[in-house]
């Protein structure tokens, strides 16, 4: 009865530093009653098994990548485990069946459409978003980017910025007979924010995406609505695609552009 009082004081007063529990948009809660007869029913689940009322960056990042999954596919259930050492220890046992107890929160698995087909997030990779996009995205078929960003195009831009003129050019023709093909709207008008940057960063080199990142990130800094800045945040997301970690391309000075 003390451990009980104590723990429930404790969890006050780290409510109580931290905010209240954080809420966990689109994720499912699952238990010892429910958990194996969910899982088989999606092709592949990311599941959290975590203390009972989670808080704190972690939470937070698979809180986002929750939201950014469900934007992407209806294929990943995204869904978390409560566990709790007090009281009538509710999903104690489902936690030990997977080896994760209070010294290894959160521990995250991807399961492949069976509870016996199941990987372990790595413990040394922090639980950040583009972590958890990456865990997903390099053991299943799906592909769960970056708001705006498009795999299709992701794919054929790779080292973009070191490529000759000439292949830049057929991609920018490439890439616009492709977006004449995607039939959403949003879709559409992110095909057109690759394009453009394609075009720019052909005409003025790479040092346009640093320029450019700059500029969106001064804009995105100052007083802009909500919506301004989901929209400033998407052209980042693109323009990430285009950085490179070695420029090898040399471009002529101006003056030899001219005279070509």
């Amino acid at each position: 009865m003390l451990k009980l009082l104590l723990t429930i004081l404790l969890a006050t007063i780290l409510r109580a530093k931290h905010g209240w529990a954080i809420s966990c948009g689109g994720c499912v809660d699952l238990d010892e009653i429910n958990f194996d007869k969910t899982i088989v029913r999606f092709p592949f689940a990311l599941v959290k098994f975590d203390i009972a009322f989670p808080y704190g960056e972690k939470h937070e990042a698979f809180a986002e990548f929750s939201k950014a999954a469900h934007k992407a596919t209806s294929d990943l259930l995204v869904a978390t485990v409560g566990i709790k050492d007090y009281g009538e220890l509710e999903n104690k046992a489902l936690g030990e069946r997977f080896k994760v107890d209070e010294k290894q929160f959160p521990g995250i698995f991807l399961f492949k459409g069976s509870v016996k087909d199941s990987i372990r997030f790595p413990a040394h990779l922090d639980v950040t978003l583009d972590n958890l996009k990456s865990f997903v995205g390099s053991n299943t078929p799906l592909y769960i980017g970056r708001d705006g960003c498009l795999k299709l195009f992701n794919d054929a831009l790779k080292n973009y910025a070191n490529k000759e003129d000439a292949e830049q050019l057929a991609l920018i023709q490439q890439m616009i007979a492709e977006q004449q093909k995607l039939t959403q709207p949003e879709e559409q008008q992110n095909a057109k924010s690759y394009i453009v940057y394609m075009r720019k960063i052909n005409e003025h080199g790479y040092v346009f995406v640093e320029e450019e990142t700059k500029r969106l990130l001064r804009l995105k800094a100052g007083k802009v609505t909500a919506a301004k800045k989901l929209e400033l945040q998407i052209k980042l997301n693109i323009l990430e695609v285009f950085r490179v970690s070695k420029l090898t391309k040399v471009v002529p000075a101006k003056e030899d552009k001219a005279e070509l």
